[in-house]
């Protein structure tokens, strides 16, 4: 045992220094199995972000600056225009062609002009309340095909609403619908397909009244809403032959109208503008509340709803510079302001 003393004295002192050399570099040198420290992205302070956010809200300032800003032509008053056929075939009068019909469209849109529902417009015509700004009524007279196939999808893609007067007699699903020298009329099928929508309204234009008959034995032409020359006892009808007539005609339009598109038709628009106090007061009594003419004017609180106007823009002289000048003269009217 003295013997091996001093060797297991080395090994103990060489112990103590091995363990006391690895705690000594274990303060200095890195430790290989450590996870690397994450370096995160500074968080942003109010003193570090101050500048950009200023900068930001300039930026937006700016882009509402150069902003369009809505135009306003007029408040509480609606502009009601009327077309009639829509198409390339320009042989008519009252014929707009579908590229020129879709360029009113996109002028009303580009100037802030809002088309609103026929609902919408007859609650204004009852209240003379109107919620909507540069409010617009977009007609149509006679009830024609091309309103299916060239206007309705142009007004679709605008979400622009509108209302057809149509020939409740002429609106058939036949071929006899086609006859030569007639413009094609709708089919009931295309009304029910264009009411699905929410965007199309139906109202009266008579059942058969579109015509022009003898107004006289000379051979004088008028509107079939005017007294007519009976040739067969040569003479002019007589009131009560003349109210008889619209009576029976008026209500076969309101009631076969009414069926089709399962509510209440109580609009029409009178054939070539004509109307007297017969024809008005006949309308009331077959179970018309509103009745359009033709003579061009705004409608404003408190017209009367058996004289509602409408300006004629289904014309094909009537290119957008035209229609501008209609609001234009529509604005300075209400305004006083000078062209």
């Amino acid at each position: 045992m003295p013997k091996r003393w001093p060797f297991f004295l080395v090994i103990l002192v060489s112990f103590g220094l091995v363990v006391t050399a690895g705690l000594l570099g274990g303060v200095h040198l890195p430790n290989k199995n450590m996870p690397k420290v994450q370096h995160f992205p500074p968080v942003p302070t109010s003193i570090s972000t101050s500048g950009e956010e200023a900068a930001a809200a300039r930026e937006r300032t700016a882009e509402k600056d150069e902003a369009v800003v809505p135009r306003q032509w007029y408040r509480n008053r609606v502009v009601v225009l009327t077309y009639h056929h829509v198409s390339n075939q320009l042989n008519q009068r009252y014929v707009i062609d579908p590229d020129q019909f879709a360029r009113h469209m996109a002028f009303l849109r580009e100037n802030d002009l809002h088309p609103i529902s026929l609902s919408e417009f007859l609650r204004f015509v009852d209240t003379g309340v109107l919620s909507t700004d540069n409010a617009v009524l977009i007609t149509f007279d006679d009830g024609y095909e091309s309103y299916y196939t060239h206007a309705f999808p142009v007004l679709r893609r605008y979400q622009f609403p509108s209302v057809n007067f149509a020939i409740a007699g002429r609106l058939r699903d036949t071929v006899e619908r086609k006859r030569e020298n007639m413009t094609t009329p709708l089919t009931r099928q295309q009304i029910k397909e264009m009411l699905v929508s929410g965007l199309v309204d139906i109202g009266s234009h008579t059942y058969s009244l579109h015509e022009q008959a003898a107004s006289s034995e000379w051979g004088e032409w008028g509107p079939m809403t005017a007294p007519v020359y009976m040739e067969d006892v040569q003479r002019l009808e007589d009131e009560q032959e003349y109210r008889n007539r619209l009576y029976v005609d008026f209500t076969m339009s309101r009631v076969g109208l009414s069926d089709l598109v399962g509510r209440p038709v109580d609009t029409i628009s009178l054939p070539f503008g004509f109307f007297n106090d017969i024809v008005l007061q006949t309308a009331q009594q077959a179970g018309y509340r509103y009745v359009f003419n033709s003579n061009p004017g705004v409608v404003t609180p408190g017209v009367n709803p058996l004289a509602i106007p409408r300006f004629d823009v289904g014309l094909r002289e009537m290119d957008t510079a035209q229609l501008h000048q209609l609001f234009t003269k529509a604005k300075n009217g209400f305004e006083g302001e000078q062209e």
